[in-house]
């Protein structure tokens, strides 16, 4: 699985892409095979060949009547075979520092296990051991081996070969696997500009994610965007955002995310308009000062120890920043519906619309630890390259057209139709679209699953009292036994000939599921049964359940309900998770709207439940028979771990024979699996037992509790 403990931002001279002779990748290792690199691409670039953006524009004048149309299509490129090379030369020479820091650690915390057990009830020791094996990144598995192979007189360096790609050649370069997609424009949303505003794109996730945006544009906003995209030899024109997510695991760092509803709320009512539409950092920095919504990330490792220059280190710390940011928009999107991005804090409009959603927010803490699973955010962004500066002044004119109207081009319209390709993943049968210009010139389209691929009307000669202006509706139909048609409603156009249908917008109930349980957590749990339920008797939509139970060979499907209207009401699921011990409890993490009627559900109006590992944080406890008399036959001890709340325990047991015990002290350890801190549930932490004698003693029962951070048992026998 892709870790953000260990990166590298490589830099390639390049002649493979339109206007850029350095282009910049981020590797990502993997936590489990050395080889394994994930490459992210940092910048979005135009898509074209030789030296041919693919690209469009057009911009249209009659009488007083203006307007524009632009196409273009963006990518992240993935590396070539040739620019793979030099990626995988730089690499290997580039992460040695970050690995050979990496092999420090693990000698550090090797050190520390040995002084803890030379002293196992010296709370210091075990307070170092355990800030030890979190900064070195291990798992249990790994530490073993690693304490096996471990030279006391070798250096610090002992590790760098086990940790070391083997060889340039050796390294495969991936891409990472995408749970979630999107494209957008960075625009100024006003609307003077646009005949309509655009909205984020959902590229495919695959390849080099190839994603056509266009402009629909005013005269006002035709005159801009022909200045702003044909530019000067030098300057940028438009920005992109993508924006990705997948699963990673966090490194040696904690992540804590609060939010203050109440805060919040006084925070808002001081806000003004002007201050709600500025620089999203100032949004974010007064929302922090004031304790309503705070990002706080924790690492005890400085730059040095991890192996990183100052500007790595910083850039790395800010992934966490940035991605702890990401989860409290996404917590708070879950408890309103809203998309509580930055995109809605930086539109003036929405003010309103935010201050009126905090009414159903809640009070949340959520603490995200090392080596935990968790849906990481990338945002790969850029102001692109102007035409210009690609092309060069002979041939800018030909991406950059002027039409009169009154050109006998322009004496009929053809209105373009777009859906989505994936009808599949919205359990969509067709889309049936009527266009209108009048009563003698209606065309009707049909899209289905095998049939995705842009349609256009017929000619429509244009008549001088309509004008450029028609109207059309569509009909979506949903296979399914509850299934309800979406009806559009009548859509009236003027100018725009390109329109796109979002399949997300017409009345589904929709949640895409994400399993966030690694290999290393299904070894804890057998299955996690979902439930989840949708119904809204106001408006005559019955219930519908949906079950499923995952395991370690299945994954989860989208929950998906066609109801014909736009959706009121959240989502309720809840998640019961099975042990392999045969222990099981319901667990919703923090700051999940509950259900009122409900009792162990949560509800999400967002698009998304994430099945996270309820049982994230391991801890080893090493236990100490001290015996040594050798007078000790039989031990029996059994140690627990009870969650009143969720009514759910933990027991494991040590048994010793007398052939067991032949040194003064003998150590066995036991392995936990926590809650997440921030949970309303301190679990008790016990231990009883029997000490049977080899002589004519009576048994000597044991029992005691675990108290605060020790890691440490002893039992005098």
């Amino acid at each position: 699985m892709l870790t953000t403990a260990i990166q590298h931002s490589i830099k390639i001279e390049t002649k493979e892409h339109l206007g850029v002779k350095v282009y910049t990748y981020t590797c990502y290792g993997d936590s489990e095979d050395k080889n394994i690199f994930y490459v992210i691409p940092e910048t979005p670039i135009f898509s074209g060949q030789e030296n041919k953006p693919d690209f469009l524009f057009y911009k249209y004048r009659k009488e007083e009547q203006q307007g524009g149309y632009a196409q273009f299509t963006v990518k992240l490129p993935v590396p070539t075979e040739s620019e793979a090379d030099k990626i995988k030369a730089q690499l290997y020479n580039g992460i040695s520092p970050q690995l050979l820091a990496k092999s420090k650690l693990i000698v550090q915390y090797i050190k520390a296990e040995k002084v803890f057990n030379s002293d196992p009830t010296n709370k210091a020791n075990q307070d170092a051991k355990i800030k030890a094996f979190q900064n070195a990144g291990l798992t249990e598995e790994q530490a073993k081996k690693y304490i096996l192979a471990y030279n006391p007189d070798a250096g610090d360096d002992q590790f760098l070969g086990q940790l070391m790609p083997d060889g340039a050649r050796k390294i495969e370069l991936r891409q990472p696997r995408y749970t979630s997609a999107q494209a957008s424009l960075i625009i100024n949303e006003d609307k003077v500009f646009y005949c309509q505003v655009p909205t984020p794109l959902s590229p495919s996730g695959l390849g080099n994610n190839d994603t056509v945006f266009s402009m629909s544009l005013t005269g006002l906003g035709a005159t801009l965007f022909e200045n702003v995209l044909k530019g000067t030899p030098s300057n940028a024109s438009v920005g992109i955002r993508y924006n990705f997510t997948l699963d990673a695991s966090l490194p040696a760092v904690k992540v804590i995310v609060t939010y203050n509803s109440t805060k919040m709320k006084e925070v808002a009512q001081t806000i003004t308009r002007h201050t709600w539409s500025a620089d999203e950092k100032e949004i974010t920095r007064e929302f922090s000062e004031k304790g309503a919504a705070k990002v706080t990330v924790i690492t005890s490792l400085s730059a040095k120890e991890m192996g990183m220059k100052d500007d790595q280190y910083s850039a790395w710390i800010k992934t966490f920043e940035d991605w702890g940011q990401a989860q409290l928009q996404q917590i708070l999107s879950t408890q309103t519906g809203l998309d509580m991005s930055m995109d809605l804090l930086n539109d003036a409009g929405s003010f309103d619309k935010f201050k009126e959603s905090l009414k159903n927010t809640q009070d949340f803490t959520r603490v995200y630890e090392e080596n935990r699973v968790v849906p990481f955010s990338i945002a790969p962004q850029t102001q692109l390259p102007s035409i210009l500066s690609i092309v060069g002044a002979e041939k800018v004119d030909d991406y950059f057209k002027e039409y009169d109207l009154d050109d006998p081009f322009f004496q009929f319209i053809q209105p373009e139709f777009y859906v989505s390709q994936d009808l599949d993943k919205y359990d969509i049968e067709n889309i049936i679209v009527i266009a209108k210009y009048d009563d003698n010139h209606v065309s009707t389209l049909r899209f289905d699953r095998k049939n995705t691929a842009p349609q256009k009307t017929e000619k429509w000669y244009i008549d001088k009292k309509l004008g450029r202006t028609y109207s059309y509706s569509y009909t979506v139909n949903f296979s399914g036994l509850h299934s309800k048609p979406y009806h559009s409603g009548k859509i009236d156009v003027i100018d725009s000939l390109v329109q796109y249908i979002n399949m997300a917008q017409c009345g589904i109930v929709y949640a895409q599921i994400d399993s966030l349980l690694d290999a290393q957590a299904w070894e804890t749990f057998s299955q996690v049964l979902l439930k989840a339920q949708y119904s809204d008797p106001a408006h005559g939509v019955e219930l519908k359940s949906d079950t499923q139970v995952l395991n370690v060979s299945t994954q989860p499907k989208p929950f998906i309900y066609p109801v014909g209207m736009k959706p009121e009401n959240p989502i309720y699921f809840t998640t019961n998770y099975y042990t392999r011990d045969g222990g099981n409890f319901t667990y919703i993490e923090p700051g999940i709207e509950p259900s009122p009627q409900l009792p162990g559900y949560g509800g999400t109006r967002a698009n998304q439940i994430q099945i996270m590992n309820a049982l994230p944080r391991k801890t080893t406890y090493s236990i100490f028979f001290i015996a040594p008399k050798k007078d000790v036959l039989i031990i029996i001890f059994d140690m627990m771990v009870n969650y009143k709340t969720y009514k759910f325990k933990q027991t494991q047991s040590i048994n010793l024979e007398e052939k067991d015990l032949v040194d003064a002290s003998t150590r066995r350890d036991l392995t936990f699996e926590f809650l997440p801190d921030g949970t309303d549930d301190i679990p008790e932490i016990t231990y009883s037992g029997t000490i049977i004698y080899n002589d004519e003693r009576d048994p000597k029962p044991i029992e005691g509790k675990v108290t605060g951070s020790s890691v440490a048992v002893v039992v005098k026998c």
